[in-house]
């Protein structure tokens, strides 16, 4: 409830800050289809008790990792050709981010971000302080995959670039579909974290 209670109120105050200039025409807002938000994989409602929803991972020797949903978030950005700078804004883009964290800290936060454009619609993959990446929704890496014994349908593929291979607590690559959200998240060195059902 306050999640959705913060993203109506940062949503009412964007559209308020866009549109308080009274010679400018009234912006337009480019919203969240909830086919869109299917992408960001952890919009399930928290539950009536208020506790993060949880998401389970295991190690290379089977060991629990417990992620956190640690943010849902949605807000207004000035559409292509515009700026916070400007003083009137015509069209107006809405980005939503959801974010997991191990509960240790020990693992890097995941996160799921989507920017919702007249005629685009952008998915994101990020991976904490190693970067974002852009996936082409349209265009899975895999139609179906068996990681670990389970099918998985449209998967996702991504190299996680830039880091050093003997760095054996780095990223090296992330599996993620729409359904599950992130499947499986490889490291340099042979470590990883895979999704348990």
């Amino acid at each position: 409830m306050r999640t959705t209670l913060k993203a109506s109120l940062t949503l009412l105050l964007g559209a308020a800050l866009f549109t308080s200039c009274e010679s400018c025409e009234t912006a337009t807002i480019t919203p969240i289809t909830e086919e869109d938000k299917t992408w960001l994989a952890y919009i399930q409602p928290l539950p009536a008790d208020a506790k993060p929803d949880t998401i389970r991972f295991v190690n290379e020797k089977n060991e629990d990792f417990k992620f956190i949903r640690t943010q849902l978030h949605s807000t207004q950005i000035p559409g292509d050709g515009y700026s916070y700078d400007d003083k009137c804004i015509e069209q107006i883009n809405t980005q939503a981010s959801a974010v997991i964290q191990d509960i240790t800290r020990k693992m890097p936060g995941l996160a799921t971000y989507i920017l919702r454009k007249p005629n685009e619609l952008q998915v994101k993959l990020l991976v904490e302080n190693l970067g974002t990446y852009e996936i082409q929704e349209q265009n899975p890496t895999y139609p179906s995959i068996t990681i670990d014994g389970v099918v998985y349908e449209d998967v996702f593929e991504q190299d996680v670039p830039g880091n050093d291979t003997d760095n054996k607590g780095k990223v090296k690559k992330i599996y993620f579909n729409k359904e599950h959200g992130f499947i499986r998240v490889e490291f340099y060195g042979g470590k990883l974290l895979q999704l348990k059902h």
